[in-house]
């Protein structure tokens, strides 16, 4: 299992029938965080006619909330937390804060230009995949650590660091679906000398 989040806060601003939107896509770690870094936006938006925001707040996509904050029930803040569902980009807090512009959208063109707005951030924001994985450190002689390195880079695996003694110690984090492929590759590399060692397991971060 994976879900997608922003790697850092993304601002981005469309202008619909003269109405401006500001999206704001922000990383979170729980729903207290959503909430403080909402409040901190419409603070600095405090003059917008409204700031709209939906978030997923866990991993497993169960801590959902949304606002429409005065535009029309089901508008603006459903809306959005489509498109991060669909998307699936949890662990984020999407804002959309409106300027009116005079002319009104109606039901249908608020739950376009919401829903638009936060998508079209979402595809040009830098962005992150979080993957179920596992930590483990392997240590290997010098003579081989380089071919091991480049063969943990091609499984789409990551190392952590690299520590140089009598032997090379890299510490790795692999997806959980490739690393008993990666044990035994390293197994077989080594002719069964690499010290391997589980260290942990959960959700890490790996580039897009």
């Amino acid at each position: 299992m994976s879900y997608i989040s922003v790697d850092e806060k993304y601002e981005e601003l469309v202008v619909i029938n003269k109405s401006k939107f500001i999206t704001t896509l922000v990383p979170i770690i729980s729903q207290e965080d959503a909430q403080q870094k909402y409040k901190e936006i419409s603070k600095k938006y405090s003059d917008a006619t409204h700031n709209c925001y939906a978030y997923i707040s866990n991993s497993l996509a169960t801590e959902q909330r949304f606002s429409d904050d005065g535009e029309p029930q089901g508008t603006a803040g459903m809306p959005m937390l489509e498109v991060l569902k669909k998307k699936n980009v949890y662990m984020t807090l999407a804002v959309v804060t409106r300027y009116f512009g005079g002319i009104k959208l109606g039901a249908s063109g608020l739950v376009s230009a919401y829903s638009s707005c936060v998508a079209q951030a979402i595809d040009n924001a830098n962005k992150v995949e979080y993957k179920d994985s596992d930590r483990l450190s392997i240590e290997v002689d010098y003579s081989i650590y380089k071919v091991i390195e480049e063969m943990i880079i091609n499984q789409n695996a990551q190392i952590e660091s690299r520590e140089y003694d009598s032997k090379v110690l890299l510490k790795i984090v692999s997806p959980s679906d490739i690393t008993n492929n990666i044990v035994s590759n390293v197994i077989e590399m080594s002719l069964g000398k690499a010290i391997i060692t589980k260290l942990g397991h959960g959700y890490n971060k790996f580039k897009i």
